[in-house]
């Protein structure tokens, strides 16, 4: 009888490789949704200056407040309009 290759079906899709704890690899199909939750999260986050408010109460050592969100947008939108404008 000769070898045959297995047909491959939807009961066996491609699986997807990446390296797991203590560098050894297994096989997961979704291992990868959450890095790229995070990463979609953290991508949102510097879209909406969410990541550039923490940066400023940090940079202040500051709470977040209204006085604090407000100090934030005037020195944000002060910026802005210092940058050069294109066309």
């Amino acid at each position: 009888m000769k070898n045959k290759k297995r047909a491959t079906s939807m009961e066996d899709p491609p699986r997807v490789w990446f390296p797991g704890a203590a560098g050894k690899t297994h096989l997961s199909r979704l291992a990868w949704l959450p890095r790229f939750a995070a990463i979609l999260a953290s991508l949102l986050q510097e879209i909406f200056d969410e990541s550039a408010y923490h940066r400023f109460l940090e940079r202040n050592q500051i709470s977040s407040s209204t006085r604090a969100y407000a100090a934030f947008r005037e020195e944000n939108d002060r910026l802005k309009a210092q940058r050069p404008k294109c066309c």
